[in-house]
C-alpha cells in the first residue's frame, strides 16, 4: 500500500535576487513498510523536499502539485490540522537538534508534553515513555537526563534525544534529515535499528536523506538521487549499486571512500552544481558531465524514464548501451583505479 505520494511538487522561495526553485517537479511514492533513501550533494534539494512534506516552510516559500499522505492530501491543509498530523502520524528527525530543541525546557519537559500532545496518557505514564525513548536510543541513566537541558548535552546526545522524540508516538511516516549525524558507529548501528523496528511494529514508512552511501545500502529498498531540485535517477538500492545509470550518480559512487588505490586521491566530480537562480537550459548535470551530447545543453530537461524491467528510473539523453557500459565500470570501481 503507498503510503507517501508526491505528484510534480515545486518549491519555490522568494529572495532578493529572485525567485529559487529548490524543488522542481519532484514526483515519488512510499509504500508503507518501505524505506526510500534520498542521496545528493548539498543544495540538491533533499531538505526542502522534507521540509516541503512536514509544512515546515518559511513564509516566503509557495508549494504546488500535491503530496498525499494516504489519501489525505496535505498541500493546502491548515495550519491546525498540519500541527495535528506531525508528532501524531508523520515525524521529522532533524538535522541540527540545537536549533529544534528549545533551550529553556529540559529535554524531560519537552519529551512528555510530545506524548501528551497525541496520546491521551497521564503525567506519570507519559515521563515513563520518555524514559523508555531515551533507553532505546542509547542513552544512560535516562531519568536523571530528563532534568538536564540541551546545552548541558554533547551534540551526538541531543541528536538522539531529537530521534527518541521522533518515534515517542509511533509515526506512520518517518522522514530522517541525516539523522546519523555525529554519532558513532555504535550508536549509528542502534539508531538504523531503531527505524528498523517502526518500519516492522506499525508498518511505516521511512524517507531516509543522507550522504552516506553505506548507510544507504544496510537499510533503504529504493534510493531517490536528487541533483539541483530534481530526481535523475530513481531505482532499487541493489540495482542501483550493481547498474547505475545516470552520469551523477557515477559520480558520487566514485567519490566513495575506499574505491581509491591507497596514495591516490578521491574521485571528484569536477565542477560545482548550478545557481537555482538562474539554472541552465536542458539537463542541469551537462556542464559537470564528461559524457555530455549537445542535445544536453539545449533540449528540454529529460524527464524521468523507466530502465529495464526492475522498477528503475532515469532521466538521461545517453543511450541504454552507454549507460549500462559506464555505470557498470563505475559500480566496479574501475574510474577510481
Amino acid at each position: 500500500m503507498t503510503l507517501l505520494t508526491v505528484d510534480n511538487l515545486r518549491t519555490t522561495f522568494r529572495t532578493d535576487d529572485g525567485p529559487v526553485c529548490a524543488v522542481d517537479g519532484v514526483s515519488l511514492t512510499v509504500g508503507a513498510g518501505k524505506v526510500l533513501g534520498i542521496v545528493g550533494e548539498s543544495g540538491s534539494g533533499k531538505s526542502a523536499l522534507s521540509l516541503s512534506i512536514m509544512g515546515l516552510l518559511p513564509e516566503s516559500a509557495t508549494v504546488e502539485g500535491s503530496i498525499r499522505l494516504g489519501e489525505q492530501e496535505l498541500v493546502g491543509l491548515s495550519k491546525h490540522d498540519l500541527r495535528a498530523l506531525r508528532g501524531s502520524e508523520v515525524a521529522m528527525i532533524f538535522q541540527d537538534p540545537m536549533t529544534c530543541l528549545n533551550p529553556v525546557l529540559t529535554i524531560g519537559w519537552q519529551l512528555v508534553e510530545a506524548v501528551r500532545l497525541h496520546q491521551q496518557v497521564s503525567r506519570r505514564e507519559a515521563r515513563k515513555l520518555a524514559i523508555d525513548g531515551l533507553a532505546a536510543v542509547g542513552i544512560p541513566s535516562p531519568e536523571d537526563r530528563l532534568r538536564t537541558y540541551p546545552h548541558e548535552l554533547s551534540g551526538g546526545m541531543r541528536q538522539r534525544v531529537m530521534i527518541a522524540m521522533a518515534l515517542l508516538n509511533r509515526p506512520r511516516l518517518l522522514i530522517a534529515d541525516e539523522p546519523t549525524t555525529a554519532l558513532d558507529v555504535t550508536t549509528q548501528a542502534q539508531i538504523l535499528e531503531l527505524m528498523r523496528d517502526l518500519r516492522r511494529e506499525v508498518d511505516a514508512a521511512i524517507v531516509l536523506i543522507t550522504h552516506d552511501l553505506g548507510v544507504v545500502a544496510e537499510v533503504c529498498d529504493e534510493v531517490a538521487v536528487m541533483y539541483a531540485g530534481r530526481i535523475v535517477e530513481r531505482a532499487p538500492v541493489d540495482e542501483l549499486f550493481a547498474q547505475p545509470q545516470h552520469p551523477y550518480t557515477w559520480g558520487l559512487l566514485a567519490s566513495l571512500p575506499g574505491r581509491s588505490r591507497t596514495g591516490q586521491r578521491l574521485h571528484q566530480i569536477p565542477g560545482a552544481p548550478p545557481s537555482l537562480l538562474s539554472p541552465p537550459p536542458g539537463c542541469r548535470f551537462a556542464p559537470r558531465c564528461a559524457l555530455v551530447l549537445d542535445a544536453c545543453r539545449t533540449d528540454p530537461a529529460p524527464s524521468l524514464a523507466p530502465v529495464g524491467a526492475g522498477g528503475s528510473q532515469v532521466a538521461c539523453l545517453l543511450d541504454q548501451s552507454t549507460r549500462d557500459r559506464e555505470g557498470a565500470r563505475y559500480a566496479a570501481g574501475e574510474e577510481s583505479a
